[in-house]
Protein backbone atom coordinates (compact mmCIF):
# COMPACT_ATOMS: atom_id res chain seq x y z
CA UNK A 1 0.00 0.00 0.00
CA UNK A 2 1.22 3.71 -1.18
CA UNK A 3 -0.16 6.44 0.08
CA UNK A 4 -0.34 8.72 -3.28
CA UNK A 5 1.58 12.24 -3.01
CA UNK A 6 -1.51 14.41 -2.84
CA UNK A 7 -2.92 12.99 -0.10
CA UNK A 8 -3.39 14.77 3.12
CA UNK A 9 -2.05 13.58 6.18
CA UNK A 10 -2.85 13.79 9.97
CA UNK A 11 -2.46 14.56 12.58
CA UNK A 12 -5.58 17.12 13.61
CA UNK A 13 -4.41 19.83 15.97
CA UNK A 14 -5.09 18.01 19.18
CA UNK A 15 -3.30 15.12 18.04
CA UNK A 16 -6.58 12.31 16.92
CA UNK A 17 -5.44 9.84 14.19
CA UNK A 18 -6.85 11.11 10.51
CA UNK A 19 -7.03 9.68 8.05
CA UNK A 20 -9.10 7.08 9.68
CA UNK A 21 -8.63 4.63 6.62
CA UNK A 22 -7.37 4.60 2.99
CA UNK A 23 -9.04 3.88 0.24
CA UNK A 24 -7.90 3.15 -3.66
CA UNK A 25 -8.18 6.30 -5.52
CA UNK A 26 -4.88 6.51 -7.96
CA UNK A 27 -5.68 5.45 -11.46
CA UNK A 28 -9.44 3.77 -10.49
CA UNK A 29 -11.22 2.75 -13.78
CA UNK A 30 -14.57 4.63 -13.73
CA UNK A 31 -17.54 6.02 -15.56
CA UNK A 32 -16.41 9.10 -18.32
CA UNK A 33 -18.87 11.81 -19.50
CA UNK A 34 -17.95 11.64 -23.65
CA UNK A 35 -20.45 8.96 -24.61
CA UNK A 36 -22.99 6.65 -22.47
CA UNK A 37 -20.01 3.92 -22.90
CA UNK A 38 -17.13 5.81 -22.26
CA UNK A 39 -14.74 5.33 -19.36
CA UNK A 40 -11.41 6.38 -18.17
CA UNK A 41 -9.07 6.14 -15.62
CA UNK A 42 -8.95 9.22 -12.47
CA UNK A 43 -7.01 9.61 -9.55
CA UNK A 44 -7.83 11.91 -6.36
CA UNK A 45 -10.94 11.64 -3.61
CA UNK A 46 -13.39 11.55 -6.30
CA UNK A 47 -12.13 7.99 -6.93
CA UNK A 48 -11.59 6.74 -3.03
CA UNK A 49 -14.75 8.30 -1.55
CA UNK A 50 -16.96 6.58 -3.53
CA UNK A 51 -15.02 3.47 -3.11
CA UNK A 52 -14.89 3.70 0.45
CA UNK A 53 -18.30 4.45 1.06
CA UNK A 54 -19.63 2.17 -1.27
CA UNK A 55 -17.72 -0.56 0.58
CA UNK A 56 -19.28 0.79 4.14
CA UNK A 57 -22.96 0.36 2.75
CA UNK A 58 -22.80 -2.75 1.69
CA UNK A 59 -21.37 -3.57 4.67
CA UNK A 60 -24.24 -2.34 6.81
CA UNK A 61 -26.33 -3.77 3.93
CA UNK A 62 -25.02 -7.35 5.01
CA UNK A 63 -25.10 -6.39 8.57
CA UNK A 64 -28.73 -6.28 8.24
CA UNK A 65 -29.07 -9.38 6.15
CA UNK A 66 -27.89 -11.28 9.32
CA UNK A 67 -29.45 -8.74 11.92
CA UNK A 68 -33.11 -8.85 11.00
CA UNK A 69 -32.89 -5.53 9.17
CA UNK A 70 -31.05 -3.61 11.35
CA UNK A 71 -27.95 -1.45 10.37
CA UNK A 72 -25.10 -1.03 12.29
CA UNK A 73 -24.47 2.33 14.32
CA UNK A 74 -22.18 4.93 12.17
CA UNK A 75 -19.62 4.69 15.42
CA UNK A 76 -19.94 0.66 15.12
CA UNK A 77 -19.50 1.01 11.33
CA UNK A 78 -16.56 3.27 11.90
CA UNK A 79 -14.76 0.77 14.69
CA UNK A 80 -15.46 -2.18 12.04
CA UNK A 81 -13.60 -0.33 8.96
CA UNK A 82 -10.92 0.50 11.63
CA UNK A 83 -10.40 -2.38 13.45
CA UNK A 84 -10.88 -5.05 10.07
CA UNK A 85 -8.39 -2.51 8.04
CA UNK A 86 -5.30 -3.76 6.23
CA UNK A 87 -1.88 -2.39 8.14
CA UNK A 88 -0.34 0.08 5.88
CA UNK A 89 2.08 2.12 7.01
CA UNK A 90 4.16 1.58 10.35
CA UNK A 91 2.28 -1.19 12.64
CA UNK A 92 -0.72 0.08 14.03
CA UNK A 93 -2.14 3.52 13.32
CA UNK A 94 -0.50 6.29 12.21
CA UNK A 95 -1.06 9.77 10.66
CA UNK A 96 -0.53 8.95 6.94
CA UNK A 97 -2.62 6.00 6.61
CA UNK A 98 -4.86 5.55 10.02
CA UNK A 99 -5.88 2.06 10.91
CA UNK A 100 -4.78 1.05 7.24
CA UNK A 101 -6.78 0.11 3.69
CA UNK A 102 -10.04 -0.56 4.24
CA UNK A 103 -10.54 -4.49 3.47
CA UNK A 104 -13.88 -5.27 2.52
CA UNK A 105 -13.31 -9.29 2.78
CA UNK A 106 -11.88 -9.07 6.62
CA UNK A 107 -14.91 -6.98 7.37
CA UNK A 108 -17.40 -9.07 6.13
CA UNK A 109 -16.05 -12.00 7.88
CA UNK A 110 -15.89 -10.63 10.87
CA UNK A 111 -19.48 -9.80 10.28
CA UNK A 112 -20.39 -13.63 9.78
CA UNK A 113 -17.90 -14.47 12.53
CA UNK A 114 -20.25 -12.29 14.90
CA UNK A 115 -20.97 -14.68 17.93
CA UNK A 116 -18.11 -17.55 17.30
CA UNK A 117 -15.22 -16.08 16.24
CA UNK A 118 -15.75 -12.37 16.86
CA UNK A 119 -17.87 -9.85 18.97
CA UNK A 120 -19.63 -6.34 17.51
CA UNK A 121 -21.63 -4.95 20.24
CA UNK A 122 -23.38 -1.98 20.64
CA UNK A 123 -24.04 -0.36 24.38
CA UNK A 124 -24.05 2.75 26.06
CA UNK A 125 -22.15 3.80 28.74
CA UNK A 126 -22.77 6.53 31.73
CA UNK A 127 -20.56 8.50 32.95
CA UNK A 128 -17.89 6.83 35.12
CA UNK A 129 -19.21 3.69 34.28
CA UNK A 130 -17.27 0.50 32.91
CA UNK A 131 -18.16 -2.83 31.16
CA UNK A 132 -16.10 -5.59 30.71
CA UNK A 133 -16.51 -8.45 28.20
CA UNK A 134 -14.60 -12.06 28.76
CA UNK A 135 -13.76 -14.02 26.12
CA UNK A 136 -11.79 -17.00 25.33
CA UNK A 137 -8.90 -16.70 22.80
CA UNK A 138 -8.72 -19.65 20.03
CA UNK A 139 -5.39 -18.89 20.02
CA UNK A 140 -5.28 -19.00 16.04
CA UNK A 141 -3.89 -15.02 16.02
CA UNK A 142 -3.84 -11.58 18.11
CA UNK A 143 -6.65 -10.99 20.12
CA UNK A 144 -7.71 -7.54 19.60
CA UNK A 145 -10.67 -4.96 20.11
CA UNK A 146 -11.68 -1.53 18.67
CA UNK A 147 -13.53 1.00 20.24
CA UNK A 148 -15.47 3.94 18.65
CA UNK A 149 -18.15 6.36 20.09
CA UNK A 150 -19.95 9.26 18.27
CA UNK A 151 -18.76 12.15 20.05
CA UNK A 152 -20.26 15.64 20.49
CA UNK A 153 -19.09 18.39 19.14
CA UNK A 154 -16.31 20.00 20.93
CA UNK A 155 -15.07 23.42 21.62
CA UNK A 156 -13.44 25.12 18.66
CA UNK A 157 -10.46 27.04 18.94
CA UNK A 158 -10.86 30.19 19.17
CA UNK A 159 -10.19 32.28 15.96
CA UNK A 160 -7.03 33.05 14.58
CA UNK A 161 -5.28 30.27 16.86
CA UNK A 162 -3.43 27.66 15.20
CA UNK A 163 -1.78 24.18 15.86
CA UNK A 164 -3.78 24.27 19.70
CA UNK A 165 -3.29 20.59 21.24
CA UNK A 166 -6.16 21.30 23.37
CA UNK A 167 -8.47 17.79 23.46
CA UNK A 168 -11.39 18.15 21.52
CA UNK A 169 -13.30 15.04 22.57
CA UNK A 170 -15.87 15.44 25.05
CA UNK A 171 -16.16 11.76 26.03
CA UNK A 172 -12.76 10.44 26.47
CA UNK A 173 -12.79 6.14 26.27
CA UNK A 174 -10.16 4.08 26.89
CA UNK A 175 -10.06 0.26 26.29
CA UNK A 176 -7.76 -2.40 27.50
CA UNK A 177 -6.99 -6.23 27.38
CA UNK A 178 -5.91 -8.60 29.93
CA UNK A 179 -5.07 -11.72 30.12
CA UNK A 180 -5.35 -11.55 33.63
CA UNK A 181 -1.39 -11.55 34.51
CA UNK A 182 -0.74 -8.93 31.80
CA UNK A 183 -2.92 -5.72 30.74
CA UNK A 184 -2.40 -4.51 27.35
CA UNK A 185 -3.09 -0.80 26.66
CA UNK A 186 -4.25 0.84 23.41
CA UNK A 187 -1.97 2.10 20.59
CA UNK A 188 -0.80 5.71 21.26
CA UNK A 189 1.05 8.60 18.87
CA UNK A 190 2.41 11.44 19.59
CA UNK A 191 1.30 14.28 17.73
CA UNK A 192 4.49 16.47 18.58
CA UNK A 193 6.27 13.60 16.50
CA UNK A 194 3.77 12.45 14.21
CA UNK A 195 6.66 10.33 12.15
CA UNK A 196 7.20 8.18 15.33
CA UNK A 197 5.90 4.56 15.29
CA UNK A 198 2.70 3.86 17.75
CA UNK A 199 3.34 2.68 20.72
Amino acid sequence: VTVAYFSSWGPTDDGRVKPDICGMGVNVLSTGSGSNTDYVTLSGTSMSSPNVTGTLYLLQEYYAQKNAGNFMRSATLKALACHTAFDAGKVGPDYIYGWGLLDMKKAAQTITDKGTKSMITENTLSQGQTQTYDGIASGDGTVSATIAWTDPQGTPSAEGTLNDRTPKLVNDLDIKISDGTTTYNPWVLDPANPSLAAT
